[in-house]
């Protein structure tokens, strides 16, 4: 069975849902825990503004685990 696998801090991303070509640091996840409440991830964009931007966990793919 071929499961996604939850993003961790320290994973770098990209959104497969739409083709930007960024990637991305996951830096931080609302809620913690995994609950009902489908998970947003704190991203810093490299290259971007250097600010966290929040994307749903859905939109990312894991690209490279974090150490």
């Amino acid at each position: 069975m071929n499961r996604k696998r939850r993003v961790r801090i320290g994973d770098l991303v990209s959104m497969h849902t739409h083709h930007t070509g960024l990637v991305g640091i996951a830096v931080d996840r609302e809620p913690v825990a995994i609950s009902t409440t489908p998970a947003q991830i704190g991203i810093r964009w490299l290259g971007g503004s250097g600010n966290i931007d929040w994307e749903p966990e859905g939109w990312l793919e894991v690209i490279s685990e974090g150490g």
